[in-house]
């Protein structure tokens, strides 16, 4: 059972009381109260009631992926400086691992087998646990996927030391043969993509500096370093989401 006190700072009476953090460290919880101390007192009681029933931080061992899913979301990206958009982007995609047997896995019991098989099924495609049929995922959802998983395990090892390392680690992408011929002939050869000249591109930059076009510079960044257009803005995006 835990104990707790209460004290009076200034007009108010504070009430303290102390729990037991993933690690089993005894943490102290304080909280105001009100002007009256048995008001404060009782406001302690329902607080170390609520504890003890709810059980504020469960045992790492009980700790299951779709747990730590909720709580990377809740101390670190919410917290964090990412824009609106991306943050609910990642809320959607925790929300649809947490659909998935994985998210029910133990967190202790998790390999880098079980998250590459789930990485697997992502981009191949399978049958659900329910019986229908899951199509393959885009690069794009892929990367989403990838990104909340490092991120939620990472946050699993350090800060929150409920597990030693981190499985993710060791998780690589398998792309299809497919992926690799999308832009052959009916014959198997693969056609050769023009490319602006120089003197082409140099014209389509005054042009683009004319109009004061924000497309100007994911171009010149896409050009000088063979990235698709697409890519390069995705990298500016990022960047200045970073520095927000």
């Amino acid at each position: 059972m835990a104990k707790g006190s209460v004290r009076k700072k200034g007009k108010k009476w504070y009430a303290r009381f102390y729990i037991e953090d993933e690690s089993g460290r005894k943490v102290q919880k304080e909280f105001v109260g009100t002007e009256s101390k048995s008001e404060t007192e009782a406001l302690l009681r329902k607080a170390i009631a609520d504890y003890e029933e709810k059980k504020f931080v469960a045992k790492s061992e009980n700790i299951t992926v779709g747990m730590l899913l909720d709580l990377w979301v809740e101390e670190e990206l919410k917290p964090g400086n990412l824009s609106n958009g991306t943050v609910m982007s990642y809320q959607g995609t925790v929300n649809r691992i947490k659909q998935h047997p994985i998210g029910n896995r133990k967190l202790k019991t998790v390999t880098a087998d079980h998250l590459q098989a789930y990485i697997d099924f992502l981009s191949f495609g399978g049958t659900n646990p329910d019986g229908t049929t899951a199509k393959a995922l885009s690069k794009g959802y892929l990367r989403l996927f990838s990104a909340v998983l490092q991120g939620a395990f990472r946050f699993a090892v350090f800060p929150k030391r409920l597990i030693t390392f981190n499985p993710m680690q060791y998780v690589v992408w398998r792309g299809k043969k497919e992926e690799y011929e999308l832009f052959s002939d009916e014959d198997g050869e693969t056609a050769s993509t023009p490319t602006l000249s120089y003197e082409q591109y140099q014209r389509l930059e005054d042009f683009l500096k004319k109009k004061n076009n924000p497309a100007l510079l994911p171009i010149q960044i896409a050009y000088y370093t063979g990235l698709r257009i697409g890519d390069a803005y995705g990298k500016i995006r990022l960047k200045l989401e970073q520095i927000q």
